[in-house]
């Protein structure tokens, strides 16, 4: 197949010395990354991507070693000094910059035509220092007064392709429908060609988060709560029916104070016009659905599609649990926003090649009769990345980086595991041990 991922690699490693980028990694129009340094704002960024959650002097160490240079002295005090000019942006900026490539082509994998995305939220440890607490706030628990410090973390994760398409990290008492009003923006902000329909759980199907999505033109897909417009639902002469939902005087009372810009907009509208669907689930438990999506997609294609949100919750447990994405480098909050959104960055790269390795795994499964299908193992592939990664970014030669690729590529398939599809079950709290036997970190 063509390794259309060879060429993201060699735009991603030109864009990383171009001279332009110095403008995005300063921070308030200072002329920080202007003089000479030992280490240079390549070196920087390198360093913040490929790291590993060592100490910092390990992560330097390591970094220097790889490069072929033992010999560069560099404290770690001036270390973080300079990464606390660094301004956190210039990362989802490279991630914008490397995805644009992939989704103005014809690669993406699509649903029905539409570009099928999941937006859900998360709260992510940080390290506990007055300026983190602060920032993002604590996490209540009776048996501390300052309680835990958690950031909340807003994901939009492409369910068919992989990809982390943007990230938002914010103030633990932060709405998640405005984090993921922010997730769209960047969406649009990269250009996709593709139509677009979002995934969501429960606690996103506010009217005016609803009138949001539809001005922005993006189709949706909203899990309803038992509490959720019952009033509508039992009024539904079927399990599948148009609803027309009320702009009422406390609905609008409540958007003034929330949203008093779009006040005059949603009262002069009067209503909004949505799709339920009910559907009852193995538990016995019914599973409600908002949608503006068309009745031709009958209801037993939106519960099916539902269950395709899952996959941003499993890959939340990579970013955090495989990719050491807590493992912040220090406690000023600038750390936290750059160490999460740079190993963002380092799980697109990953993914770019382990799809391709899934392809040629799978190919070959087929091949060889294997009962079930085939793809590649995650933790491997994160591990055999992380060891390689600097190499192949600081290799000057074209040539020499495609074959490091393309030999990475090779090594991630000699590691598969059988997709398995399990009967359904009802999600349950389990407590274990953080760290498990069979999980174990592979760096």
């Amino acid at each position: 197949m063509n390794k259309l991922y060879n060429k993201r690699f060699q735009m991603f490693s030109e864009s990383l010395s171009d001279p332009e980028l110095v403008n995005y990694a300063r921070k308030d129009g200072n002329n920080t990354f202007s003089r000479k340094r030992k280490m240079p704002l390549k070196d920087m960024l390198l360093c913040c991507l490929s790291k590993k959650g060592l100490t910092t002097t390990f992560e330097l160490r390591n970094y220097f070693k790889d490069k072929g240079n033992m010999s560069m002295q560099l404290s770690v005090q001036g270390y973080l000094q300079q990464r606390k000019r660094l301004n956190p942006e210039i990362f989802p900026y490279l991630n914008r910059k490397y995805l644009m490539d992939f989704y103005h082509s014809n690669e993406p994998r699509l649903w029905n035509g539409y570009l099928l995305i999941a937006i859900d939220g998360s709260k992510a440890e940080v390290p506990n220092s007055k300026e983190n607490r602060e920032t993002f706030g604590n996490s209540g628990n009776r048996h501390s007064k300052t309680g835990q410090v958690r950031a909340l973390v807003s994901g939009m994760y492409d369910v068919l392709n992989h990809f982390y398409l943007d990230i938002e990290v914010e103030h633990i008492s932060t709405s998640e429908n405005e984090l993921a009003k922010r997730n769209i923006k960047h969406l649009k902000e990269m250009g996709t060609k593709q139509p677009v329909l979002a995934i969501f759980d429960r606690g996103y199907p506010s009217i005016e988060f609803i009138d949001f999505l539809q001005k922005e033109g993006i189709h949706y897909l909203i899990r309803l709560s038992s509490n959720d417009y019952k009033e509508e639902r039992k009024q539904m002469p079927s399990a599948d029916n148009n609803v027309i939902l009320k702009h009422s005087a406390a609905c609008l009372q409540k958007i003034r104070k929330k949203h008093p810009e779009r006040y005059e907009h949603m009262k002069n509208k009067g209503e909004t016009l949505v799709r339920i669907s009910k559907s009852t689930l193995p538990s016995g438990n019914e599973l409600a659905l908002m949608t503006n999506l068309p009745d031709t997609i009958t209801t037993k294609e939106l519960a099916d599609l539902y269950y395709q949100r899952w996959k941003i919750e499993k890959k939340y447990h990579t970013l955090k649990n495989k990719m050491k994405f807590e493992s912040v480098t220090g406690k000023a909050s600038v750390y936290v926003y750059q160490d999460f959104w740079a190993q963002v960055l380092v799980h697109n790269m990953v993914q770019d090649i382990r799809n391709s390795a899934d392809e040629e795994t799978a190919a070959a499964g087929r091949e060889n009769g294997n009962k079930y299908p085939m793809h590649t193992n995650e933790n491997m592939a994160i591990g055999l990345f992380k060891e390689s990664m600097l190499k192949i970014l600081l290799e000057p030669e074209e040539k020499n980086r495609i074959k490091k690729l393309n030999e990475l590529q090779k090594e991630m398939e000699r590691y598969v595991l059988p997709i398995r599809e399990l009967p359904g079950k009802e999600r349950r709290k389990n407590i274990s041990n953080k760290y498990i036997n069979n999980q174990k970190s592979s760096f």
